[in-house]
């Protein structure tokens, strides 16, 4: 039967394809991954950064969200001006006046009823203050007592300073009493700064410690002020401004308000009305005019520190000072202020300008609509 069998054209040996044939057929050993070092991760920082870039958008959107819930919100700012020193109240300073005045008071022969005087202000401390009936050397009688200071220490403790003015009589040499011969020493006055520690309490003011004396105050001494402005030397400056503190002055002083209105510059409204005064006017003592610092644009204001003159109705003379602000004007000062009454109004209206001025026993020229009366000194 080998006539039907199948000859071997590729002239390979058969047993050969039988073991390659049986290679093929052998599984494949697994790859062992447990001892595979792992690669790094590149990709680490790039996520770190994305989740803090999602944190930080979450918040923000929360706040967003929580700002449109709440709405618009007002804030409002209260600004104090002014003086913001505690207020003491004026019943607290005549209860510390009052108790220096018992005080300083006694009467040699009768040292006794300064204690029951005192007894209506303090509580805690001796009665007599330290004052004891022997050791008084005379009398004592208050002719004045004024508050110089207030110090708030805390909410229930002031320090009140009043000034005492007292007349101290001592008494009469005893060895020169018993022959007869005293004579009673002369009234001298006296004048003691005394601080007063007052309590609040709920009943009222009290007082719990003894008080203090303390020195005068100290005079300061002359400090240059930048805002005085540069001293004028303009003999004709000066002149005019002499003629028109003088003439100003002096319409101040009888209460001349007519009058008083054509010293003014335009820019500023006179006052109305003005009380005449108790003293009279005599004359200009001195004059001295400062050019004041002035800004870009602004017109030159100068100031006039004018000494003056006058008399009270017994005829006593004094001397008063006085600071006009003035600007100069075609040829002409007017003033602006007089250190008392500052104008803040508007322009004068035309028919305030149009009125007459009170009748003056003086020589007067007129310029620009504007009279300026002379006095002769």
């Amino acid at each position: 039967m080998a006539f039907f069998k199948k000859k071997n054209t590729s002239g390979d040996d058969p047993s050969e394809v039988k073991t390659s044939s049986k290679v093929k057929k052998e599984p494949k050993p697994k790859k062992d991954k447990s001892i595979k070092p792992r690669a790094p991760k590149a990709m680490a920082a790039k996520k770190v950064v994305r989740t803090f870039f999602w944190i930080f958008a979450s918040l923000l959107l929360l706040k967003g969200a929580i700002a449109f819930a709440q709405g618009n919100r007002t804030i409002n700012q209260t600004i104090v001006e002014g003086n913001t020193t505690p207020i003491i109240a004026d019943s607290v300073k005549g209860f510390a006046a009052d108790f220096a005045t018992e005080y300083f008071t006694w009467d040699s022969n009768f040292v006794s009823d300064r204690t029951t005087r005192l007894s209506n202000f303090i509580k805690g401390i001796d009665p007599d203050m330290g004052l004891k009936n022997f050791d008084v050397k005379g009398s004592s009688k208050v002719i004045s007592a004024e508050i110089y200071g207030t110090n708030q220490i805390d909410q229930k403790h002031i320090d009140v300073t009043v000034v005492v003015w007292r007349d101290v009589q001592k008494l009469p040499d005893q060895l020169l009493e018993a022959q007869g011969k005293a004579v009673m020493p002369p009234v001298v006055k006296k004048k003691t700064y005394m601080i007063v520690p007052v309590t609040l309490a709920e009943e009222g003011p009290v007082i719990q410690s003894y008080p203090r004396f303390v020195s005068e105050q100290q005079r300061g001494e002359t400090v240059e002020d930048v805002s005085t402005g540069k001293l004028v030397g303009d003999e004709d400056l000066i002149n005019k401004s002499k003629e028109l503190a003088d003439s100003y002055l002096r319409s101040w002083y009888e209460g001349n308000a007519g009058q008083l209105r054509y010293f003014y510059s335009d820019t500023v409204k006179a006052p109305v009305v003005i009380q005449k005064s108790a003293f009279t006017y005599q004359k200009i003592d001195k004059v001295s005019v400062y050019e004041l610092p002035a800004g870009i644009g602004e017109e030159t204001k100068y100031r006039i520190e004018a000494n003056v003159l006058v008399n009270s109705d017994i005829d006593e003379p004094f001397a008063n000072s006085w600071n006009l602000e003035v600007v100069q004007q075609d040829g002409r000062l007017y003033v602006l202020s007089n250190g008392i009454i500052t104008p803040t109004d508007a322009v004068a209206t035309a028919e305030e300008t149009k009125k007459d001025p009170a009748p003056v026993e003086s020589e007067s020229t007129s310029t620009d609509n504007k009279t300026i009366p002379k006095t002769e000194e």
